[in-house]
């Protein structure tokens, strides 16, 4: 007997779904990798929740490991994708990158890597622009910045400030005042630095532009 027209389309749909089913159920190419950048992400932040508290002793010696680690990474295999290590995976490996603030040689390299991939899906948007701020002045999506006091973030300065939520809503960031708002909460620690005048890069307030975004 002739299948139906709808007969039909229901096995292609089952064929399509088992493609895409053993697709995702293959996990990560490179699992071992992906297991190593997330231990490498849990010493930097493990050191960062020790600072919180006042014990700053282990910071950069953790993060230039890390660093050195994953410039080996990256010249034996391309930065990692979320196809090679999965999103946590490659969310860690940015992490680390984020951190080698004593080579913005390596974090340029890295943000070049990322650029296309960010198009291709295989690595955040959100990631590249943190990235992108940590390594350009004046920066471009506001995610960074300085406690101006204990009860005030702001970030430093914005090209075109004026389209600065435009930005950030197109890689998936959150407006300006709200993200702001939200990071403020750790100026409250006495041991978070206030900005100094002495700082190289000058924080600005939010713009009313931004805060007109919020809900």
């Amino acid at each position: 007997m002739k299948p139906s027209y709808q007969g039909r389309l229901l096995a292609a749909a089952l064929v399509l779904y088992g493609c895409c089913a053993g697709t995702h159920a293959a996990g990560p190419t490179h699992a071992a990798l992906r297991a190593e950048l997330l231990k490498m992400e849990a010493g930097d932040q493990e050191v960062r929740q020790l600072a919180a508290k006042g014990d700053f002793s282990r910071w950069v010696a953790v993060d230039d490991a890390n660093r050195a680690r994953l410039k080996q990474i990256v010249a034996a295999y391309g930065w990692p994708t979320v196809a090679m290590v999965g999103q946590d995976g490659a969310t860690a490996a940015w992490l680390i990158a984020q951190h080698a603030d004593r080579d913005q040689a390596f974090q340029r390299e890295v943000l070049a890597l990322m650029e296309p991939l960010v198009r291709q899906g295989q690595a955040s948007g959100k990631d590249f622009a943190y990235l992108y701020d940590r390594t350009h002045y004046p920066q471009r999506f506001g995610t960074q910045g300085s406690c101006v006091s204990r009860t005030e973030w702001q970030p430093f300065e914005i090209e075109d400030i004026a389209r600065v939520d435009e930005r950030r809503s197109a890689v998936g960031l959150p407006p300006l005042a709200r993200y702001a708002s939200l990071v403020k909460e750790h100026c409250a620690s006495p041991h978070m630095a206030l900005h100094s005048a002495a700082h190289p890069k000058r924080t600005v307030a939010v713009p009313r532009q931004a805060t007109s975004l919020e809900p």
